[in-house]
């Protein structure tokens, strides 16, 4: 199974703090593929670019257990993003309607990140 993101939402992920306490030294990953563009890369999170199309695919996170486990990293992944208060959305459309989808993200108060 894979999850797709953009490399602005992973950064923010793999920074943010309660997920990935820097002093306690028990919270790390292993066996992860990380995609930016359909090319794997190993452990240069910070240099993403934030437009990037980031794939997520396997790993585990070793420190926090739920149901007496170590989640994956895609799982651990998608738990952060549930607790965000806004959320991402990569989407395709005709280059004709993009006046139109551009509008209706600044009508329901969304940013558009270019």
């Amino acid at each position: 199974m894979t999850t797709k993101t953009t490399g602005a939402e992973f950064k923010r992920f793999y920074t943010d703090q309660n997920f990935w306490p820097q002093d306690d030294g028990n919270t790390y990953h292993a066996e992860v593929n990380v995609s930016v563009n359909g090319v794997v890369i190993e452990d240069d999170y910070e240099n993403i670019p934030d437009d990037a199309l980031v794939t997520i695919e396997g790993g585990i996170v070793f420190g926090p257990q739920w149901n007496d486990n170590e989640p994956s990293f895609e799982t651990y992944f998608k738990r952060w993003r549930k607790q965000q208060s806004t959320i991402v959305i990569m989407v395709e459309v005709d280059r004709s309607k993009e006046e139109l989808l551009l509008a209706a993200i600044k009508d329901a108060g969304g940013r558009i990140v270019k």
